[in-house]
């Protein structure tokens, strides 16, 4: 009937929402309260953007009909570094470092 396959969709918020009350816990104990309103206020305002550009009809269209503008969005986070996996730029930033690991 489906119910299985509507009941693991239903999780997924649910998972979400107990993995960012569990975050806005630990760093309400670590850093106090200030912090929590500040990351949860970007965090808002994140959502909100993203929801908005999402329900744009002109970048649906873009999206979905240019793929290679999601590669190029992609590319661009990997230059400015905001990818929490491995940066592009920290090759140059840390070049020299292992200039000098190599001469010695």
């Amino acid at each position: 009937m489906g119910l299985s396959a509507g009941l693991t969709i239903t999780f997924f918020p649910m998972i979400i929402l107990a993995w960012t009350i569990e975050r806005m816990s630990i760093l309400w104990e670590e850093e106090g309260p200030k912090q929590v309103l500040i990351q949860g206020g970007g965090s808002l305002i994140t959502a909100v953007l993203a929801y908005l550009a999402m329900n744009n009809p002109w970048v649906r269209h873009i999206t979905f009909n240019f793929l290679g503008v999601q590669l190029i969005l992609m590319a661009l986070i990997l230059l400015l570094g905001n990818y929490t996996g491995y940066r592009l730029l920290e090759l140059r930033r840390f070049k020299p470092i292992t200039d000098d690991e190599k001469l010695s």
